[in-house]
């Protein structure tokens, strides 16, 4: 089962960058009821990503079908050839499979930067780590649901200021970590990330 993760990441996926769910589809948030949600990752309030809990059992379960069909992968000599936003397995650095789509190829050809799309998060791994992904793990939506705060702003800021360490929107994320919230869904003015408001119940 994933752990919740409060890390700050210097690294920001564009709000309009779809093609890095081109392939594998966006879990949905109800943009009419109140959802409730976990948070899973967390970047800053313009970028986190929460779970729908009532999904976390099926997840668990893929995620054993995922590490099983790893297992059992036979790689052939021949080289595979990968492209940008091209859907993978991609091995952690603690020897786990998720699922993946490529961001990057580096120039070195023994690299590359890739966006977990269960968790949330990207990071460079070696290419060796990566397996060619099979439709039947495609069509499984992505676990993690990218959101920002609806109108908020840093300290002393506005909507186009950076987000400092100290500020103390971050404290309060820390404490919406190892709870249940109910997240109201505001705005949607891109396709891949939600605008929402989000309350302890």
């Amino acid at each position: 089962m994933m752990t919740e993760r409060n890390q700050t990441h210097q690294l920001s996926l564009q709000d309009s960058d779809m093609p890095l769910h081109k392939f594998i589809p966006l879990e949905k948030l109800d943009i009419v009821q109140l959802n409730q949600v976990r948070i899973l990752y967390y970047q800053t309030p313009r970028r986190f990503y929460v779970y729908l809990p009532n999904k976390i059992d099926t997840h668990a379960q893929f995620q054993i079908e995922l590490q099983r069909s790893m297992q059992n992968y036979k790689l052939t000599t021949a080289s595979t050839q990968y492209v940008h936003h091209q859907p993978v397995a991609a091995q952690d650095n603690h020897a786990i499979w998720h699922r993946a789509t490529i961001l990057d190829l580096n120039a070195n050809g023994i690299d590359v930067c890739v966006y977990f799309v269960d968790v949330g998060q990207q990071e460079n791994i070696p290419i060796t780590n990566i397996r060619p992904l099979s439709q039947e793990f495609i069509r499984q939506p992505a676990f993690a649901i990218p959101c920002r705060l609806y109108k908020i702003c840093p300290l002393n800021g506005d909507e186009r200021s950076s987000w400092k360490l100290n500020d103390p929107v971050h404290h309060a994320f820390n404490q919406l970590m190892a709870n249940n919230a109910n997240c109201k869904v505001c705005d949607r003015k891109e396709q891949i990330c939600y605008d929402v408001e989000i309350d302890i119940p």
